[in-house]
């Protein structure tokens, strides 16, 4: 006869065979999402599993070089450059649960112990898949506004758009994507992972503009006097097309080309190089593919059901449909992408792509290498689980919660970028 103290004693002593280490955790990760899962595959426990009070690595933005050249019996200056920066990240903390009532276990028929084992199951595996989608939606939180909780004091787990943004770069004057009225909201350029961009201008993503009104014009390569949403910018930028777009930052993010689609999908160096985009984005370049199926090489599916770009392929993450990253005006105002309305505009929001009040709406291509983006996890507190306890308010259900420490980490921002639509008129 099924018993809730048995089953309660039974959910406390036993742990989950496929959660028993950490490393199958991540396995176990892996098998259930997507970009968590690309940014975990075959990566060493070593990388992924770390003690201590927080993240930390360290990074070199410059060689300060000491080559010289001289002549016999000159007298030498030695020195001795510091060039690392210390990368540091909190320890972020999330929870879930398993429940279950008295009458869902004492109402069961059949032998105790085969029940307890197959409820446990399912517990168990409802209550890890509702941890990992939560750990992979916040892969895709938006930081805007919101630094304070993800750098230091908080609960926000670094996110994607934290390290991949539209709206500041090396030079902190993307202007048109929010300039001084952005900084002014932030107080300050934002650390992230404790480093200041505007010190360490290296300490930036890579960022390429298309040019939304001619996808497939490939003369649309100059440099244009972009007159930005803040009233004091007016910033010469380079505007492609479409593929001019995605060539520029293909060599900016120095991603390397399979020779052949099964190399990318077998070799996990390939792999790691990741170009993502919304449903809206995937048919964007589908409809730019056909409309340049002329001077492509023969194609004679016009579905394009796998496009690529340089061999890698281009995808569809659906968090990306309803994720709001990108920079907005206020909500209600008048948005115009025509250059002359553009002065009056500030950010002081962030919506989703194609969203009334976002600044150039439109698709978003994000250049991802997985080899330089890294979920961590605590090496004593993956997927803890506590003791069984009684819901104070239901005295007929029981719960138990189950805690992770953990984090994303990035050790080259150079390395990510993504491609921004602006109105050229």
């Amino acid at each position: 006869m099924p018993s809730i103290t048995q089953f309660n004693d039974f959910m406390q002593s036993t742990g989950p065979s496929y959660l028993k280490s950490a490393d199958a955790v991540i396995n176990e990760a892996v098998k259930n999402n997507y970009v968590l899962s690309r940014l975990l595959k075959e990566k060493a426990s070593e990388t992924t599993i770390q003690g201590g009070t927080s993240i930390k690595d360290v990074i070199v933005f410059d060689d300060s070089s000491t080559y010289q050249k001289y002549e016999p019996n000159e007298v030498f200056t030695w020195r001795n450059p510091q060039v690392t920066d210390t990368l540091s990240a909190p320890w972020r903390f999330s929870m879930d649960h398993m429940s279950w009532t008295d009458q869902e276990i004492e109402l069961n028929e059949g032998d105790a112990k085969v029940m307890y084992k197959r409820v446990k199951r399912i517990k168990e595996m409802r209550m890890w898949t509702s941890m990992l989608n939560g750990m992979e939606n916040d892969l895709w939180a938006s930081p805007f506004n919101n630094y304070g909780n993800v750098e230091t004091g908080g609960k926000e787990p670094y996110s994607i758009p934290a390290f991949i943004t539209e709206t500041v770069n090396s030079d902190l004057t993307f202007g048109e994507r929010g300039g001084s009225a952005w900084l002014a909201t932030q107080s300050s350029a934002p650390n992230i992972l404790g480093i200041n961009p505007a010190n360490d201008p290296r300490w930036s993503n890579q960022i390429s503009f298309y040019n939304k009104s001619a996808l497939i014009n490939t003369a649309a390569t100059t440099n244009v006097t972009y007159t930005g949403h803040n009233a004091n910018a007016s910033i010469a930028r380079s505007v492609y097309s479409l593929f001019g777009a995605f060539d520029d930052m293909f060599l900016k993010v120095q991603f390397k080309s399979p020779l052949t689609q099964k190399q990318y999908f077998e070799e996990t160096n390939f792999n790691r190089q990741m170009i993502l985009c919304s449903k809206e984005g995937l048919n964007l370049y589908k409809r730019t593919l056909r409309s340049s199926n002329n001077m492509l090489v023969s194609q004679q599916d016009s579905a394009y059901n796998t496009p690529t770009f340089s061999g890698i392929p281009v995808e569809y993450c659906a968090n990306m449909d309803t994720a709001a990253i990108y920079p907005a005006i206020a909500a209600g105002s008048s948005r115009t992408d025509d250059l002359s309305g553009r002065q009056a505009q500030t950010m002081v929001a962030n919506s989703t792509e194609f969203a009334a009040n976002t600044i150039d709406k439109g698709a978003r291509f994000f250049f991802v290498n997985g080899q330089y983006i890294t979920p961590i996890y605590h090496s004593t507190r993956y997927m803890k689980k506590h003791d069984v306890m009684r819901h104070p308010n239901q005295p007929f259900t029981w719960v138990q919660p189950v805690d992770c420490w953990w984090n994303v980490f990035c050790n080259s921002r150079q390395r990510h970028g993504i491609v921004a639509p602006i109105a050229v008129s």
